[in-house]
């Protein structure tokens, strides 16, 4: 009976333990889907968290890419004026510069036209004082050859004058070298 007590304890008992080890089990199946549940439900929220950051990230991107946009929209007009206020100093310099050049290109002709108007009379005065100078030396020269041959003349008829007047004399004297000469002779024969 003790036996039959004890088998009908130990079968009991094992009852007992098969009823807790199904429960058990049951509990930890449970458990286990729970914890799928848990990680579905984690997964699901991670991913939630994940599509509100990225959404939010997103924003953030857009918000920053607008700011940038304006940001560089803002510095390409201010760009944009200020190469166009540089152009205009550019065009106002090149302006005065040109105007400057034009204004001594003209006052540097108007010089060289007076230098070239003085050469031109310089030497127009010096043709025309030439051309008087050489009518007045064709003058000169008119009369010198009249003064000359006027002087060839009278030349001549003093050349002939002083002819008909040297001759005699050279004549004479010869004459007077001959005879003292003769007489110098005569001197000596005597002494």
């Amino acid at each position: 009976m003790v036996k039959k007590q004890a088998q009908i304890k130990l079968k009991n008992s094992e009852d007992e333990h098969r009823i807790n080890e199904r429960e058990l089990k049951q509990d930890l199946r449970a458990l286990k889907v729970q914890e799928k549940e848990q990680e579905v439900r984690q997964t699901e929220y991670s991913n939630a968290l994940n599509k509100h950051f990225n959404a939010l990230a997103t924003a953030k991107r857009k918000e920053y890419e607008r700011i940038a946009n304006e940001i560089q929209e803002k510095y390409k007009a201010k760009m944009t004026r200020l190469r166009e206020d540089m152009e205009a100093k550019r065009k106002t310099e090149i302006a005065k510069i040109e105007a400057k050049k034009n204004k001594s290109i003209e006052e540097l002709k108007a010089k060289h036209d007076g230098k070239y108007q003085d050469i031109h009379d310089y030497y127009n005065d010096i043709t025309r004082l030439n051309m008087d100078m050489i009518s007045t030396l064709r003058a000169d020269f008119k009369n010198e050859k009249i003064r000359e041959a006027t002087a060839t003349r009278e030349k001549m008829i003093q050349s002939a004058n002083n002819d008909m007047i040297v001759k005699p004399l050279e004549h004479v004297k010869k004459e007077i070298t001959r005879l003292a000469e003769k007489q110098i002779q005569n001197q000596k024969v005597r002494e």
